[in-house]
């Protein structure tokens, strides 16, 4: 296999605090406030839902001390699209990287993008024709500060992610304490109802708010001392998540009847905050919502598109020069990132939100499940690189990790099948494109990509665009109403 040095040019400029935030950032957003009611539906009892979210931290957790070896061991941009070339080889890195760019990122983000849409016309009480120009906005503010560069983009994560968890521990800590007891701990709740779908469905949900731990280590060449950080930043991180996770939803029990939780969906939150401080309360955790979910934009456009990035540079995908190529001021991958930015835009545009969220959840676990398999198999094919770090409680943790992959994997294709189908005929139809390029570049030296200096700053020409795109889009909402 190639080796890919351009990535050298990246500054390696995070450290544990913007790490950690990543990690931090990227999963506590919406699934917070948007996925307990979802949980709870397909539970039907409180004590399944806390056990499905309980099960999902636990995957999570032995998952991200899985990956952490990989991270150590292949410490380049590029994440799991590196691990699994080194592992299984350049065709099935082919497919995980053409599904990270057509699938899972622009999924992810779109429907991150639809929350967020949805959030903030509400809270200021904006027609659903503004839609469009809101996502727009959030995404241009969004790639404007990446085009400026990593460094500022993980101040961003940093900042969003401290004030995110202002309103997040005010609903934990009040709702547990101030709750009118709707679930009595350790008792029977008496409540609940029927479901049809199996328990795996419950955990999928759980694990759309967990996802994101495995991600910061696409920017492991962006990371000073990855050995030291990644480990700590994705354990520390996501033992933190599963913590809150637990004690929101805890609080909100505490607050809702099964039926009223599960009929209000979205809204419970914030209909659970204005229960414990007014309107003005409701108000200001559908602010923490927002900085939430704009914080996981962020930190998903920071390393989804590094991703992108990687697959550009191995040449088998349409635009690898452009999609491959550095901002000399930045020297960040700003036209990876603005592409990634245009199809999440698309995808919010076309499909449901949550049926974004399952679509991309469904198609990263079934890598997810390669890449766990693949840590056994790289102790045998690679015993002589330098671990600084190995899994805790190998070979238990990576088998725990697998078993809950192929769980939730049967569950989607049970429950959610068509999604399911979808997701795998897209990824295949990656496999003709690898052909096509392989035959087209085996004959001749492979240069794509460059540093290249832009005669107008990038983030200026991104800022322009944004603001005329989002101009547009207010005019035809004008003209809609």
């Amino acid at each position: 296999m190639s080796e890919h040095n351009l990535e050298n040019k990246l500054r390696k400029d995070l450290g544990l605090v913007s790490a950690l935030s990543l990690v931090v950032g990227m999963v506590l957003g919406a699934g917070a406030f948007m996925k307990p009611p979802a949980v709870l539906e397909v539970a039907g009892d409180y004590y399944y839902a806390l056990l499905a979210w309980f099960i999902g931290g636990v995957i999570s957790i032995c998952g991200g001390l899985t990956l952490c070896e990989l991270g150590v061991m292949f410490p380049k941009t590029g994440g799991m699209l590196v691990y699994l070339e080194k592992i299984y080889g350049a065709k099935i890195s082919h497919l995980y990287g053409w599904m990270m760019t057509v699938i899972f990122s622009p999924a992810l983000i779109g429907a991150l993008v639809g929350y967020f849409s949805s959030v903030f016309c509400s809270l200021f009480e904006i027609e659903s024709t503004y839609k469009m120009a809101v996502g727009a906005g959030a995404l241009g503010f969004i790639a404007f500060i990446n085009a400026i560069g990593v460094k500022q983009a993980g101040y961003l994560q940093t900042i969003a992610t401290a004030c995110k968890l202002i309103p997040i521990l005010l609903l934990a800590i009040f709702g547990l304490c101030k709750g009118n007891g709707q679930v009595a701990l350790f008792s029977a709740s008496g409540q609940g109802i029927e479901t049809y779908a199996p328990f795996a469905v419950a955990i999928l949900a759980t694990l759309f708010a967990y996802d994101g731990w495995a991600q910061v280590a696409s920017v492991a060449g962006e990371i000073n001392n990855p050995a030291k950080v990644l480990p700590k930043a994705i354990i520390l991180g996501i033992i933190f998540l599963v913590i809150v996770y637990a004690c929101i939803n805890i609080a909100l029990f505490k607050i809702f009847p099964v039926q009223e939780m599960v009929s209000l969906g979205h809204k419970a939150s914030s209909v659970a905050s204005q229960r414990l401080f007014g309107h003005l309360g409701g108000n200001l955790v559908a602010v923490g919502i927002m900085v939430s979910i704009l914080g996981g934009i962020n930190g998903y456009i920071m390393t989804l598109s590094r991703t992108i990035f990687s697959m550009a540079e191995r040449g088998n995908i349409v635009g690898a020069r452009y999609l491959s190529t550095i901002d000399e001021d930045s020297r960040s991958p700003v036209n990876a990132i603005l592409v990634l930015v245009v199809f999440s835009f698309l995808y919010s545009v076309l499909l449901d939100a949550d049926r974004l969220s399952e679509i991309s959840m469904f198609s990263i676990w079934v890598f997810y499940l390669l890449t766990f398999i693949g840590v056994i198999i790289a102790r045998k094919k690679y015993p002589n690189i330098p671990r600084s770090y190995k899994v805790i409680g190998y070979p238990l943790i990576p088998i725990i990790a697998i078993a809950g992959s192929i769980y939730v994997i049967y569950g989607m294709l049970i429950h959610q099948t068509e999604n399911g189908i979808a997701s795998i005929v897209l990824t295949l139809i990656g496999l003709p494109m690898y052909y096509y390029y392989q035959s087209k570049n085996q004959h001749r030296d492979l240069s794509v990509g460059e540093v290249k200096k832009y005669r107008v700053k990038t983030q200026y020409t991104t800022a322009l665009l944004a603001i005329g795109v989002v101009a547009v889009l207010i005019m035809y909402g004008s003209m809609a109403r």
